[in-house]
């Protein structure tokens, strides 16, 4: 996915171009990291492809992970 987005990477100082939003249910205890929303949420973090890659959901959490969309 090449996105050209403006929106930085939420992850500490990286510099890089967010590319997947992050986004948590606490009821249900799921993350999910899918497609860059269109707009930025207050409730959801932008993270580049490297740190979406790299995330991993608390323990005893599920996580789902939409990066189908990115091409190696």
């Amino acid at each position: 996915m090449s996105s050209k987005s403006e929106r930085p990477c939420s992850k500490g100082r990286c510099l890089q171009p967010a590319e997947f939003s992050l986004t948590y249910d606490y009821d249900d205890q799921l993350a999910v990291v899918g497609p860059l929303s269109p707009e930025p949420e207050s409730l959801a973090h932008d993270l580049c492809v490297k740190h979406a890659r790299g995330f991993t959901a608390p323990q005893g959490w599920e996580l789902i992970r939409h990066l189908d969309l990115i091409n190696e």
